[in-house]
């Protein structure tokens, strides 16, 4: 319900613009860039950017958020599964803005831009042209086209390029799944989704601009760009503000509530049921038959969002290593007839193995809190145990 009713709100506020006769902003205007801290949920954890326009003289305090999306759009459903997802720049009174960050406990952080009257002015009527109803919207994408990353695409445009980025430098290797991680810290399931549907592209190596995917570095891009006048580079950053800290509260996981606990008892649970499987062999081939179907419609899901949608980040997803989608046939079969999964039963045995051998040194980087599911795989890949033979003697 949060994240409803936060989505309406951004929707009410951007049902019509508030600038249908744009004023000329007065020489007292500001550009800000807001960043938004993280918030409880998953889709807040990587906190938001927006852009503040202010003009006292104006009594104008708008927030432009290319963070909206409307429920109400045509295929909205089918779109978002398919991966053509459109989100819209939206407007907002900047008291609203603040008020709804300041309700979920997030932090709000300004930087006042260093622009004179002309640079302000080319981007509010920048921002003011994409507000209309054939310009708002574009085709998100998680990591190359979202809310951050279209405000320094604006800037550019708006100036034609006379803001100088200067990008932070990355020692080591740092990936768009790297730089995720370090925000999804104390959101296990969370991160487990993540590394479920994202394929071995977001592994690869990012650097310069690709990192200001995140509203946070995009916040660092602008603490350490210029801008050009004439023949003189002066900091885009004039001034840095906090509008809102929320208290600061320390985060714990719960590791009876993990994904590590959850596939570790699964674990335990095939190892009983294979060492009971000679006294209770259907409740052995029951549990392996449940196991292997529920893995291979894991993977069978992954390869339709690789192959079947515009999820370019789903690609060359490695966790059908091990999650097959074969298992579906196998564990309805194996259930019924032993016999007729015997071989791919008797392969598994190498092959699991081969997977958690190498399971740290793949192109992709695998979740480790999977790892006792893919054991647990491995265990029930193994014949029962047959029951013991009567010994018993008869005496005349």
């Amino acid at each position: 319900m949060k994240f409803f009713g936060l989505t309406l709100f951004f929707l009410f506020l951007t049902a019509g613009s508030l600038l249908a006769d744009a004023p000329v902003l007065s020489s007292k205007a500001t550009v800000s860039l807001l960043t938004c801290g993280p918030g409880e949920a998953l889709y807040e954890a990587f906190g938001h950017s927006a852009v503040r326009i202010q003009d006292p003289v104006q009594g104008l305090d708008v927030v432009f958020n290319y963070g909206v999306f409307d429920f109400n759009q045509e295929n909205f459903y089918l779109n978002f599964a398919r991966g053509n997802m459109l989100y819209c720049l939206g407007i907002s009174q900047t008291g609203d803005f603040l008020y709804a960050y300041r309700n979920y406990g997030r932090a709000v952080r300004e930087q006042v831009l260093n622009l004179d009257s002309a640079e302000r002015m080319v981007i509010f009527r920048y921002l003011d042209i994409n507000l209309l109803p054939e310009n708002k919207n574009y085709l998100y994408n998680y990591f190359r086209n979202n809310c951050s990353t279209k405000i320094p695409e604006m800037m550019d445009s708006a100036l034609k390029g006379r803001i100088i980025w200067e990008h932070a430098a990355i020692s080591g290797k740092a990936s768009f799944r790297s730089m995720i991680y370090d925000y999804t810290e104390f959101q296990e399931w969370g991160r487990l989704g993540i590394d479920l549907g994202l394929g071995a592209v977001i592994d690869q190596r990012i650097e310069g601009k690709d990192l200001n995917f995140l509203p946070y570095e995009l916040e660092k891009s602008f603490s350490r760009a210029r801008i050009k006048r004439a023949m003189t580079e002066f900091p885009l950053v004039l001034e840095n503000r906090i509008l809102y800290e929320p208290p600061v509260f320390f985060a714990s996981n719960n590791y009876f509530l993990s994904p590590a606990f959850l596939f570790t008892m699964l674990l335990l649970m095939a190892a009983a049921s294979w060492y009971f499987s000679a006294k209770v062999p259907v409740l052995f081939r029951a549990y392996r038959s449940i196991l292997y179907l529920g893995t291979g419609l894991l993977g069978l899901t992954e390869l339709c969002i690789w192959i079947f949608t515009n999820h370019t980040d789903a690609a060359w997803n490695l966790n059908l290593l091990w999650a097959c989608p074969l298992f579906i046939p196998l564990g309805a079969v194996s259930f019924f007839r032993e016999s007729w999964g015997k071989r791919f039963f008797g392969m598994l045995k190498i092959w699991l193995p081969l997977v958690l051998a190498f399971w740290f040194f793949l192109p992709q980087t695998l979740n480790s809190s999977l790892i006792p599911l893919v054991a647990a795989l491995l265990v029930l890949s193994f014949d029962p145990i047959k029951p013991a033979a009567d010994t018993g003697t008869q005496q005349a």
